[in-house]
């Protein structure tokens, strides 16, 4: 796991200052073991190092023998050694033992086609100095990020915003689509993120620059690479799916977790992680686990992690996470960079904090409830489109207001709060409405929140946008839902969240349920052996956890890694949200309807509403805003010793 940063100038030479080294000094918390730097004519690549795996010779940037190929690279490679055992069979000769020399005799081998052969998380760049070329590559599920930036002389890529947003010429402008769809979900889909010019490569797609062209492609979707929702007759039981899983998912941990340093886990006590638990220690790839706890006990999962870790006889540290880490806000804020507001950035921030002290590594179950249908949403789609979509618009839109009579409650996500989310959206088509699940304000919201009448009316359409991109209909089916999310929530919610939360402190997130045996077995399952109706989601892994566990772990209610936000608004962290939700705070963004924000702002602390879900997102991007836009750090332009990267030389 590091830091990357490069340029690529299709009109002459790069910048030959040293400020594109101070660009990649500051990823220096993604990769603090070391940092390097190549450049040489049209090129420059940049790299801040954590390292893994060939810990003495797998510095970067990489070259190949003749210094064609120049390769730096943020991720893991999961299947390396399979790949070169094939390229040594193909007559490729290695000088390490590292997955970073596989990418440049793979795509020495193969080309563009590399990517769909790797099997792990990565974003990489990769230079042609006999062709003069660039490759871009992504991993299939957005684990590992990479921005970019094209102009008319060529391309700028890095790890995070940060490394971006301060080249020189850029127009910080807000991305106005970006902003309407972030106000309703807290993150932004797709390529975009909120500064126009700015883009997020796509999970599972590649971008070839030369001195003439750009060229991209997309290797792998739900879509594309699964033939149908409905596994083959093989499948026709639990039995015969379970069985295919636990396979499956040991083979996915034994590759996954290839390590030449120790590796935690992040153990909540829920299925994903409890399974995917068993499994690595059954190999023998666990030492330790580590587990949130809340002061708050209905927010609490440390009963189940508890009986996990003593099933499995492996140490098991408790991590409480309070308020106080809201005293952390901006710092926090600086890392999510793009920027994301979902509140269990929070949760992730404090248990990495502790996990990093000791580990470079961590597992995690994350993808699980994509893969497998676990999330409540899908229940709640099923049900809008068999019974609230089939009413009459009239009388859906008296179904909703019904949500503004329900109880408030600051316990975890009650059963009032889970009624009032599913009620609001009864006026919507079931594919627009799956969005509002686990989103925030609802697109007449957003749009009241915002001056420009251009914002206004793309936050109106936003959730539809959204489904008319992922190709929804109005009845959508499971498997199109669930692709939906692997595409857009998973990455730019789920694992951005994880990614720079964890690589805040040189820690490295893995998930083993994000490899394409498990995905493509999963998504493929008949619906009835993920989710029904009626009946607890999840089934097969839920199944499999019994079976693992017994009902106490198997049974128990999904909670997810969510916190007390809509208590901790209106009391410890009231100050912090007064503050940035001031008028003059938000006047001076000059982006917001003031008075509408302010007015549900005092909603919320008189306790008429909850919203601090929705708070939060304002809050975090008026942080981000004073951060990253109205007064962003200008870089210092140094030598290249004081940005402790070392000058490469490939001859």
């Amino acid at each position: 796991m590091c830091g990357i940063f490069g340029q690529f100038r299709q009109d002459g030479i790069v910048d030959t200052s040293n400020l594109l080294c101070h660009f990649t000094s500051l990823l220096h918390h993604r990769g603090p073991d070391g940092g390097a730097y190549w450049t040489q004519g049209s090129f420059f690549l940049g790299h801040r190092r954590l390292s893994i795996i060939d810990l003495a010779q797998g510095q970067q940037p990489m070259a190949t023998s003749d210094g064609q190929l120049v390769v730096t690279f943020n991720g893991e490679i999961y299947n390396y050694i399979e790949l070169r055992e094939e390229l040594i069979k193909l007559g490729h000769t290695f000088n390490t033992a590292s997955d970073t020399e596989v990418l440049l005799h793979g795509y020495r081998e193969w080309g563009v086609a590399l990517p769909k052969r790797l099997m792990g998380m990565f974003a990489f760049a990769i230079a042609d100095r006999k062709k003069q070329e660039l490759f871009l590559a992504r991993d299939r599920f957005g684990e590992k990020p990479l921005l970019y930036l094209d102009t008319p002389e060529g391309v700028t890529f890095a790890s995070e915003l940060r490394a971006l947003i301060n080249l020189p010429n850029l127009s910080k402008k807000i991305d106005e689509e970006a902003l309407a769809h972030y106000l309703c979900l807290n993150y932004v889909p797709h390529d975009r993120t909120l500064i126009q010019d700015i883009k997020k490569l796509l999970p599972a797609s590649w971008r070839l620059y030369s001195q003439a062209k750009v060229q991209e492609g997309i290797y792998w979707t739900p879509s594309q690479n699964i033939t149908s929702p409905q596994l083959s007759q093989e499948i026709n039981t639990i039995d015969d799916a379970i069985t295919q899983l636990q396979d499956k998912l040991d083979q996915s941990v034994n590759i996954s977790l290839r390590s030449d340093v120790p590796i935690a886990l992040f153990l909540s006590g829920g299925i994903d992680s409890s399974v995917v638990a068993e499994s690595a220690v059954r190999q023998g790839h666990l030492t330790q686990a580590y587990c949130l706890d809340f002061r708050e006990a209905s927010f609490s999962e440390w009963d189940k992690a508890q009986a996990v870790a003593k099933h499995l006889d492996i140490p098991l540290q408790r991590v409480f996470l309070s308020s106080q880490v809201l005293n952390d806000f901006f710092t926090i804020v600086g890392h999510l960079d793009d920027p994301l507001a979902d509140s269990s950035a929070l949760a992730v921030w404090t248990i990495a904090r502790e996990t990093a002290q000791k580990y470079k590594v961590v597992i995690s179950g994350d993808g699980g409830d994509e893969l497998f249908a676990g999330y409540l949403t899908y229940q709640a789609t099923i049900l809008h489109k068999l019974f609230i979509s089939q009413l009459p618009l009239g009388i859906r839109r008296g179904i909703k207001t019904l949500a503004d009579q329900l109880p408030n409650s600051d316990s975890k996500v009650s059963i009032a709060y889970k009624l009032m989310r599913f009620l609001r959206a009864a006026d919507l088509p079931s594919s627009q409405a799956h969005f509002t699940w686990n989103g925030t304000w609802l697109p007449e919201e957003a749009a009241s929140l915002v001056q420009n009448p251009i914002i206004q009316k793309l936050a109106i359409s936003s959730m539809a946008d959204i489904a008319a991109r992922h190709k929804l209909d109005d009845q959508p089916s499971l498997f199109s839902l669930q692709s939906a999310d692997v595409r857009d929530y998973l990455p730019n919610d789920i694992l951005t969240k994880v990614d720079r939360m964890t690589m805040a402190f040189g820690l490295e997130a893995r998930a083993p349920l994000l490899v394409p045996i498990i995905a493509e077995f999963a998504l493929s399952l008949p619906d009835h052996l993920k989710t029904k109706l009626q009946g607890k989601p999840k089934r097969i892994l839920r199944e499999l956890a019994n079976r693992i566990y017994g009902k106490q772990i198997a049974s128990a209610k999904k909670q997810g890694f969510s916190i007390p936000i809509h208590q901790w608004l209106r009391k410890p962290g009231r100050e912090l949200t007064e503050t940035l939700l001031s008028k003059e705070s938000l006047t001076s963004i000059g982006l917001f309807n003031v008075d509408a924000v302010i007015q549900a702002k005092d909603r919320h602390m008189k306790g008429q509403e909850l919203l601090g879900f929705e708070l939060w997102g304002l809050m975090v991007f008026v942080a981000w805003y004073q951060l990253r836009v109205s007064s962003p750090a200008i870089p210092r332009v140094s030598n290249p010793e004081s940005t402790s990267l070392v000058k490469l030389d490939f001859g």
